[in-house]
């Protein structure tokens, strides 16, 4: 009801809001194929959105405006001449400026009088990098006063985004479990009938797991399915289902208890860069940073024999904590190609934290306290300090005269992330005891070092300008 009615109302404003977990994204989504359906019958109708994503630290504004704006022109008939008139003023001279957010926002708004109808939507602004600026942006669009214009927004209802959208939403929607449930039971239903993990279950074991989780939140469903498809037995399946975690927290607890002793350095040091590293990581670096022990003493800082065999054992050891992504036109995840000893990813991969809450989970005051799991717990400041000590001991492994060159830069796909961000991550608190970086720091600034020459070779690579 109130969906179809702020589809039709003028000027309208729908914020979505509900607690993590909830499957807010998931709503979006079917939010938006429902309006790309509903446009694609009238040209003069449109939709664009965007997807705030916490792992992308460079979500500005003007990046959000300038996807809408591209979104909107493919969508027109022709090259909107506003656009034009964009380029010959920034682009045309060769200078390649980027345009101002004035410009920008009133290319934008130009762009927008032109549809009859325009539908704009934007998921998760409470992990929009940089929230308050972007909210700004937001209210401004709104005070344009656009009958045409429809505006939809998700997030939690935090306090910040709740004050900035007041007098602007016209319908608010708290996100209740009836609003998903169908989405919900989609899911389970597709993971139970089509998940090799569950073929051996008779249908009323199938039915049993479906029944039990059908009730609950979305996050959560996918982290039971997650536990529930390693099950190698009825009675297993049975036992594991009388017993769920009753909260995101009791199940990430499981999952951070159920990883191996072996496994525990890398899988916190990997999740330390997923939590606070600058990019998003390739499978590939991912692989490198569990191999990478910036702390060793009598062995190398960078093992050849510590690379997991196969790079995707990573969700085993982590499980539901992240999530890998492949590019959508892979037709084989599993190709490799062996390069100079090394195993790399024909493929690249990218992997995440699965969901926000797992970065809140890992950083908070319930694991801090754990009196068992209080070893994976760390803030920002030690995730920063993880990650300059990581890059720095991956770069002192470049210790040979003219062992750098592309050939060689291929097989370590850390290296430009290493050479080119360690500076920033140790800036991130210029004012902070590093004390324990001062050696690695000292080694690799050596100038006459070879390790000095590869890394600015590392440097300038990355940033021809440098």
């Amino acid at each position: 009801k109130h969906f179809h009615e702020w589809r039709e109302a003028p000027h309208s404003f729908l914020w979505l809001h509900g607690i993590p977990g909830a499957g807010k994204t998931i709503l979006c989504s079917t939010i938006i194929e429902e309006l790309s359906i509903h446009c694609s019958s009238n040209p003069s109708l449109t939709i664009a959105f965007f997807y705030f994503d916490f792992t992308n630290k460079d979500t500005f504004s003007n990046a959000v405006i300038r996807s809408l704006i591209k979104q909107l022109s493919v969508q027109c008939m022709s090259i909107p001449p506003t656009l034009e008139s964009l380029f010959s003023k920034n682009g045309q001279d060769g200078t390649d400026r980027d345009p101002g957010q004035e410009d920008l926002m009133s290319t934008f708004k130009i762009i927008i009088r032109s549809f009859q109808a325009i539908y704009l939507v934007f998921d998760a602004l409470d992990e929009c990098p940089e929230r308050s600026s972007f909210l700004k942006v937001l209210r401004e669009v709104h005070d344009w006063k656009l009958d045409t214009l429809h505006l939809l927004a998700t997030s939690r209802k935090e306090g910040d985004i709740q004050k900035a959208l007041g007098g602007l939403v016209s319908h608010e929607v708290p996100m209740d479990k009836c609003l998903v449930d169908g989405d919900i039971q989609v899911y389970v239903s597709r993971r139970v009938v089509e998940d090799i993990e569950f073929r051996m279950c008779s249908a009323g074991e199938k039915e049993m797991v479906m029944t039990t989780l059908m009730q609950a939140r979305f996050r959560w469903v996918v982290c039971q399915l997650d536990a529930l498809c390693k099950c190698k037995t009825p009675a297993a399946l049975k036992k594991a289902l009388t017993c769920l975690p009753k909260t995101l927290n009791e199940t990430y607890d499981r999952i951070l208890a159920a990883i191996d002793e072996d496994d525990k350095q890398g899988a916190l040091g990997l999740l330390k860069w997923l939590a606070f590293s600058f990019d998003t990581l390739s499978l590939d670096q991912a692989v490198d940073v569990i191999a990478t022990d910036p702390d060793a003493i009598d062995e190398p800082l960078f093992d050849l024999s510590r690379p997991l065999w196969d790079p995707q054992d990573i969700l085993t050891i982590c499980s539901s904590l992240v999530t890998i992504t492949f590019p959508e036109d892979s037709s084989n995840k599993s190709d490799i190609d062996h390069h100079d000893d090394r195993v790399l990813s024909t493929e690249a991969g990218e992997i995440r934290l699965a969901h926000f809450s797992v970065r809140e989970y890992l950083i908070s005051e319930h694991l801090r306290t754990s009196t068992t799991l209080s070893c994976y717990h760390f803030n920002e400041k030690i995730a920063h300090v993880c990650i300059v000590k990581t890059c720095l001991a991956y770069l002192l492994q470049f210790d040979q005269d003219n062992g750098m060159n592309s050939n060689t830069a291929r097989s370590y796909p850390l290296s430009p992330y290493a050479a080119y961000q360690w500076m920033d991550h140790a800036g991130w608190d210029p004012a902070g005891d590093w004390d324990d970086l001062h050696g690695l720091i000292m080694t690799l600034l050596e100038p006459t070092s070879s390790v000095y020459v590869n890394w600015i070779w590392l440097y300038c690579r990355r940033d021809p300008r440098a």
